[in-house]
């Protein structure tokens, strides 16, 4: 008696219930009946045919009929069996070797003859034009979608479930988190801010830097939607932070070294801060018999021990900060609100160009020439602006400081590694000098510091 294999297959199946094949089974399972076939079942269930990726019942199948273990092959319909002319191919090729017959629901299919191998054919390329047609569709609906500012989410951190509402937990920690990243904290301050607050995940695990430093990328949080990377317009959901300040966070983790998927983390307060007074590269700390050291990497030919270089730094901060005149540090060229709103309009206005002239070119209105050189111009106001308002944004390292007097040097202590950083490189750069003679001594001239 013939044994067929039954090839079952459904593109999707989200409830997993597996009705569609059910269905197929069934006919399927009538027409072996009919041809006194023995039924061998193959199945494939929420698995496509047309993206390629590997069908692990098909691939089992193919193997047995190479095999001998089966001679015939059902299917509801050839779009069953393949999507892609070229695994129709190969497939007819095998069914030509060992003479394989085929039959289908809609009809017997007989691949040793022109005729049969027309009709597969001609099958297969319709398959293959429904498959480009519904991912033009697809495409489009998606392209529209966007311009609508419909969300392509359903949960998220910062919001209430599905509701596209902020959660009042979790969006005033999102909010704290840009104000944080642009007062110099580091990625791994912002995961313990969430993690100590048991903020966790959308599944429950604690944040990594690498998905905080993702999560804080995300337009979804500013309220703008995004279509393939690129920002489209506004959400048709509240912002989690004002798009001024997103932006602005962008320019700071967009810096070198601060990429997802690289060590980001400063484990020694002052690495990164120190330059080499040898080559110019800077210092980073190590641990060296139980004490930290502070050690150039490219020349290996300054150090400095973190009990020394440490407490000297934050005496000269903190000794810097309690002067009178510290306050002018707060005296930007913008430290005005209503001129720093001003500014922040104007950059919603052009960024509202850069939506329009995407428009424009989507409905051919512009070439990409003209495109092109509207963008340019736009982007090229905008970096002035966003210049003028870093200054502005500067003033948030030194948010509830206070200024020009003593008990600044307290806060000074309490700051957390990434702000103190921060800090310091708004007052000064500071440089290690190697350690010469009597180098068993520390000698605070080593270190040479050019206030800014």
């Amino acid at each position: 008696m013939t044994r067929a294999a039954v090839y079952l297959r459904i593109s999707s199946d989200p409830s997993g219930q597996q009705l569609g094949v059910t269905r197929q089974r069934e006919d399927c399972e009538k027409l072996c009946q009919a041809k006194g076939w023995t039924p061998a079942e193959y199945l494939d269930n929420d698995v496509s045919a047309s993206n390629g990726k590997t069908r692990p019942a098909y691939q089992k199948m193919l193997a047995d009929i190479e095999t001998g273990l089966v001679s015939a092959v059902v299917a509801w319909d050839l779009d069953r069996l393949h999507r892609r002319p070229i695994e129709l191919e190969r497939f007819m090729e095998l069914a030509d070797t060992h003479r394989l017959a085929l039959a289908t629901v809609s009809g017997d299919v007989d691949l040793s003859t022109p005729q049969g191998r027309l009709v597969a054919r001609l099958k297969g390329s319709v398959a293959r034009h429904e498959i480009d047609q519904m991912s033009a569709r697809q495409a489009r609906k998606h392209r529209q979608n966007a311009e609508q500012g419909v969300p392509h989410w359903r949960r998220a951190f910062g919001y209430l479930g599905d509701t596209y509402q902020p959660d009042p937990t979790t969006a005033p920690l999102v909010k704290q988190a840009y104000a944080a990243v642009l007062a110099g904290a580091s990625l791994a301050e912002i995961c313990r801010l969430w993690n100590d607050a048991e903020a966790f995940t959308l599944n429950g695990k604690l944040w990594t830097h690498a998905q905080v430093s993702n999560f804080l990328r995300k337009p979804r949080n500013a309220g703008l939607r995004a279509h393939n990377g690129e920002v489209i317009g506004k959400g048709t959901w509240p912002a989690l932070v004002d798009e001024s300040t997103w932006r602005a966070a962008q320019t700071v983790l967009e810096a070198p070294g601060r990429k997802p998927g690289r060590k980001t983390v400063k484990k020694h307060l002052l690495t990164g801060v120190l330059g080499c007074g040898k080559c110019g590269h800077y210092l980073s700390g190590h641990t060296q018999q139980k004490a930290i050291v502070y050690v150039c990497k490219a020349c290996r030919g300054v150090n400095v021990r973190a009990a020394h270089v440490e407490p000297l730094i934050y005496e000269l901060v903190s000794g810097r900060l309690a002067m009178p005149d510290a306050v002018d540090l707060l005296k930007a060229e913008i430290h005005d609100e209503q001129e720093a709103e001003a500014i922040r309009l104007e950059l919603e206005t052009l960024y509202g160009e850069l939506e329009k002239i995407g428009v424009e070119r989507g409905q051919r209105l512009l070439t990409g020439q003209q495109a092109k050189i509207a963008t340019d111009l736009v982007n090229e106001d905008i970096a002035k602006l966003e210049r003028r308002q870093q200054d502005q944004e500067r003033l948030r390292v030194f948010q509830d400081l206070p200024l020009g007097k003593p008990e600044v040097a307290d806060a000074i202590e309490r700051l957390s590694p990434g702000r103190f950083r921060a800090v310091t490189d708004i007052l000064m750069t500071i440089t290690v000098a190697p350690v010469g003679k009597g180098g068993h001594v520390f000698n605070p001239q080593r270190v040479q510091v050019a206030w800014r």
